[in-house]
């Protein structure tokens, strides 16, 4: 059997239980179990570990990031700082008042902070570095209420994983970093 009969048998047995949650359940615990190997996160050169961690810290604030490839060097702004009239709303003065180092670039990789949805995956993926299966599961079920951003940071910051999260929360946004500085460089060069 080829490769892509492969493929379209599973698929046609995944379909098959497809509305059976306990048997999807089976199949998603055998795929984790034997086959599925969380891939290494790529190697940040070392020149730009400084200046990916301290982009990620900014996006962890909320922070829209600009990266010039050329001089390894950042700007971080707030997002309202960006819109010229949410700008001027809070500030009073037009958006021309202000001047933007990015802006005098001739190369930058503009970086914003994740989507709710990111960062509710980062969630989810540290549940299973936790080894404490009575913590998992309040964690999972934190997720699964109403308010799972809040739920959650209550119980890992009342926690002995509260640095294992922060660490881990890092790692992945300076990954996402990376990643969005080699994909944009990739591209232009």
């Amino acid at each position: 059997m080829n490769k892509s009969q492969l493929q379209n048998e599973i698929l046609a047995m995944i379909k098959m239980v497809f509305e059976d949650e306990k048997e999807l359940e089976k199949i998603h615990a055998f795929l984790l179990e034997e086959i599925y190997q969380e891939p290494e996160p790529e190697k940040i050169p070392e020149k730009y570990k400084k200046v990916v961690s301290s982009m990620a810290d900014s996006l962890i604030s909320g922070l829209i990031c600009y990266f010039n490839p050329d001089t390894i060097e950042f700007e971080d702004i707030p997002a309202f700082m960006i819109d010229p009239d949410e700008y001027e709303l809070r500030t009073g003065e037009p958006e021309e008042s202000i001047e933007f180092k990015y802006k005098s670039w001739t190369n930058f990789v503009e970086i914003e902070p994740l989507e709710s949805y990111e960062s509710f995956k980062i969630m989810e993926y540290f549940v299973n570095e936790v080894s404490d299966t009575g913590f998992q599961n309040k964690l999972i079920n934190a997720l699964n209420r109403r308010k799972p951003f809040g739920n959650f940071k209550y119980l890992v910051e009342n926690s002995d994983y509260r640095q294992q999260w922060f660490d881990f929360r890092q790692a992945q946004y300076e990954q996402y970093v990376w990643n969005s500085i080699e994909l944009s460089v990739e591209f232009k060069s």
